[in-house]
């Protein structure tokens, strides 16, 4: 595609190299708080899916009652844990840090995430970037979550909103970056162009071209130069 007017990335496992650290807390906690045993094929499956999505899926596979107690107790533990974890070993590297700044000086430059906003706000703290995102888009922020284009659609409004006067970025010179198959359905359904992380082959073939890396390189290929 032609080089883009703004990015819009995913968070979990696109920005934030954190999918493993995340399966790894939601079974200990589902374990812990509900007795729920996630396997790892379930884990898989569960990519991009938002964290309350999660929570109801596993306990129903395992035939729990989701109460809202239940619920909100197995979220709160989930979103503390990550956020002590984070703290002590960031997610943001900085092949990606480089990325994101490459890009956001020449184009805007947002976030469309299912991810909680605290947990979204804390890491591009830690990470020394936050100032780089014109718009933070997180699960607090829509009532549908990926693959609905709530998210997208949100981003891309509230980048416009901050140009005042200026021309309007359209849908179809964003680009979004993700990394599962429901995120790139709910970019493609929002009518942006998407990349893929290159990772899964089968997000790979969903979007439109793959990215193989967050870096440098990769922002000034994006871009033209």
């Amino acid at each position: 595609m032609p080089a883009p007017h703004a990015v819009i990335l995913d968070f979990n496992g696109t920005l934030s190299d954190d999918e493993p650290l995340l399966s790894r807390i939601v079974g200990e906690v589902l374990r812990e708080e509900a007795g729920v045993e996630l396997a790892p094929e379930e884990a898989a499956d569960l990519t991009g899916v938002s964290d309350p999505e999660i929570v109801a899926r596993a306990l129903r596979r395992a035939g729990v009652e989701e109460t809202v107690e239940l619920r909100d107790r197995i979220l709160r533990a989930r979103i503390d844990r990550y956020m002590e974890e984070v703290v002590l070993a960031p997610t943001i590297g900085e092949d990606a840090k480089a990325f994101v700044g490459a890009v956001a000086e020449r184009i805007p430059v947002a976030i469309a995430s299912g991810a909680f906003r605290e947990e979204i706000e804390l890491v591009l703290e830690l990470a020394g970037i936050r100032e780089h995102f014109a718009a933070v888009i997180c699960l607090d922020d829509v009532t549908r979550s990926k693959p609905d284009p709530e998210s997208y659609q949100l981003a891309l409004a509230k980048l416009n909103a901050a140009r005042s006067m200026t021309r309007s970025i359209v849908a179809r010179d964003t680009l979004a970056i993700e990394d599962s198959g429901v995120g790139v359905a709910a970019a493609k359904a929002a009518g942006l162009a998407c990349a893929a992380i290159a990772g899964d082959k089968r997000v790979e073939a969903e979007a439109q071209f793959v990215i193989e890396r967050l870096d440098e390189a990769a922002a000034k290929e994006l871009l033209g130069g």
